[in-house]
C-alpha cells in the first residue's frame, strides 16, 4: 500500500558521554516501533548522530552530526547550537523532497523545539510535540530562595549553567504555544503547561511505559542480591546523586556491608568518583556506566531496593522500570513520581531534599525479612502491568492524524 500519511520527525539527543538513553529516547524508540507496522505511514526521522534507533525501525533515518570535542556543559549547550543549524539545513532539503502532512518534535529539548518551530513556520505544517518534563522550582513558595535559577543553585550548579538551563526553560514556552498538538505525559506535566498559558485544548495526555515482557524474560545477574541499593539515570546533580553518596554514607554506618550500585553517564562522572573517595565509600558504591537494557534488568533483579533522589521528573520509567523487575522504590515525592507512582504499596516518597528521612526509610526497608520484601517484590510487578507501549502510541498517534489534511 501506496503511503498515504508522512511524518517527519526530529530527534535530537545528547551524546552517550553526556547521558544514556533517557525515557525520552526510550519512549520514540518503542512507539516507533509500533508506528513502523502502520502500512499507510510514511516516517522520516532526522537524528543527531550515533544513531540510537534499532534495526528493527524500519522508517527512513538521516544523521546529522557535530564533532566539537567541547567539554563541560556549556561545551554541550554550544554542541546543541551548532547541531540545530545543520538539522535546519538538512531539513529544508528533507521538507522538500518528502511533504510530510505533520513534524513530530519527540522531546521537549530546546534543539528540538527549535528546529521544530523553524521548519514548521516556514513549510505552514502542522507541528506535534512530546513534553516529558519541565523542571519546576522544588524549594517551598514561602522560601526568599524559591525561584528555578535559586534551585539550580541550591544543588551547586554554576551562575552561568545555572542561568543558561533557566532561561532554556522559560524559552520553551512560547515555542510550545505554536504547536498545534502537545502530548504531555503526566496530569502534573500538562497543568505545568496550562500554568504557562500554553491552551489545554491542544493537550492530550498518553503518558509512558514499558515492556513487561522483555523484563520478565531476562535473568537476574545472580541468585542472591549483589547490591543492597541501585540507582538508575543520567550521573548528574538534578538526578539526587550526591544526596544518594550522603545517604549511603549513613546506611554503611548501620549496615557497614551494604554496597549500592549506581547506574548511568553523565559529565559528572568524575566528581561522583571524586566524592565516593572523599566519603571513604571506594567499596561501598560502585559505577557501572551505562548498559544495555538486558544488562541494566539484569542487575536491578539482583538488587534489593531502587533509590531514586531525582529532583526533575515528567514521568519516571526509570521507577516503572524497577518495579517490573519486583523492586521497592524509596524516591523524593515530587508531583510527577507521586501522580504516577503514589498509589503503589511499594513505592515510598519522602520529602524532597530530606536526606535523613530516605536514610532512615531504605534502613527500614532493608531491615524487613524476606517474607516481607517478597510481598513488596509481588506488589512492584502488579502495579507495573498497567503500563503498555500498544496504548502510548495509540494514543500518539490518534494525535498524529488528527492534522492529516492540514498539510
Amino acid at each position: 500500500m501506496k503511503a498515504s500519511f508522512k511524518v517527519f520527525i526530529t530527534f535530537f539527543h545528547p551524546k552517550t558521554s553526556v547521558t544514556a538513553m533517557g525515557g525520552a529516547e526510550k519512549r520514540l524508540v518503542e512507539t516507533l516501533k509500533i508506528f513502523c507496522r502502520e502500512q499507510d505511514l510514511q516516517i522520516t526521522v532526522l537524528e543527531a548522530a550515533p544513531s540510537l534507533l534499532t534495526p528493527e525501525i524500519t522508517c527512513r533515518k538521516e544523521f546529522v552530526t557535530v564533532n566539537l570535542h567541547s567539554k563541560g556543559l556549556l561545551g554541550v549547550y554550544l554542541e546543541w547550537i551548532v547541531w540545530i543549524w545543520k538539522a535546519f539545513f538538512r531539513s529544508l532539503f528533507l521538507f522538500c523532497r518528502v511533504k510530510p502532512h505533520v513534524v513530530l518534535v519527540p522531546n521537549n529539548t530546546l534543539p528540538n523545539l527549535l528546529l521544530g518551530c523553524l521548519i514548521t513556520r516556514i513549510f505552514k505544517t502542522p507541528l506535534c510535540v512530546v513534553v516529558h518534563h519541565i523542571d519546576t522550582p522544588f524549594l517551598r513558595r514561602d522560601s526568599k530562595n524559591y525561584s528555578l535559577y535559586n534551585c539550580y543553585r541550591s544543588i551547586h550548579y554554576g551562575r552561568c549553567v545555572s542561568l543558561f538551563k533557566t532561561v532554556a526553560t522559560y524559552m520553551s514556552f512560547p515555542l510550545l504555544k505554536r504547536a498545534q498538538g502537545i502530548t504531555a505525559v503526566s496530569n502534573f506535566t500538562a497543568k505545568t503547561l496550562k500554568n504557562y498559558r500554553v491552551s489545554k485544548t491542544k493537550i492530550v495526555i498518553s503518558g509512558n511505559a514499558l515492556d513487561s515482557d522483555f523484563i520478565d524474560a531476562v535473568d537476574p545477574y545472580s541468585t542472591e542480591k549483589v547490591f543492597d541499593g541501585i540507582f538508575v539515570g543520567r550521573i548528574a546533580k538534578e538526578k539526587g546523586v550526591f544526596d544518594l553518596l550522603k545517604i549511603w554514607k549513613d546506611v554503611v554506618k548501620v549496615r557497614k556491608e551494604a554496597k549500592l550500585l549506581l547506574v548511568g553517564s553523565g559529565l559528572e562522572l568524575s566528581l561522583i568518583r571524586d566524592r565516593i573517595s572523599a566519603l571513604g565509600l571506594e567499596n561501598r558504591v560502585y559505577l557501572c556506566g551505562r548498559c544495555s537494557d538486558k544488562e541494566l534488568y539484569s542487575l536491578l533483579k539482583s538488587s534489593r531496593i531502587f533509590i531514586f533522589p531525582s529532583l526533575f521528573e515528567g514521568w519516571g520509567i526509570a521507577v516503572a522500570e524497577a518495579l517490573a523487575c519486583g523492586l521497592p522504590v524509596v524516591a523524593y515525592d515530587i508531583p510527577a513520581l507521586r501522580e504516577v507512582f503514589g498509589k503503589c504499596k511499594s513505592v515510598f516518597l519522602v520529602p524532597v531534599k530530606n536526606v535523613d528521612n530516605m536514610t532512615a526509610m531504605v534502613l527500614d526497608i532493608l531491615n524487613i525479612n524476606e517474607k516481607e520484601w517478597f510481598k513488596l517484590s509481588l506488589f512492584s510487578k502488579s502495579y507495573s502491568r498497567q503500563f503498555c507501549w500498544e496504548k502510548v502510541a495509540k494514543e500518539d498517534l490518534k494525535l498524529l492524524r488528527i492534522f492529516k489534511g492540514e498539510a
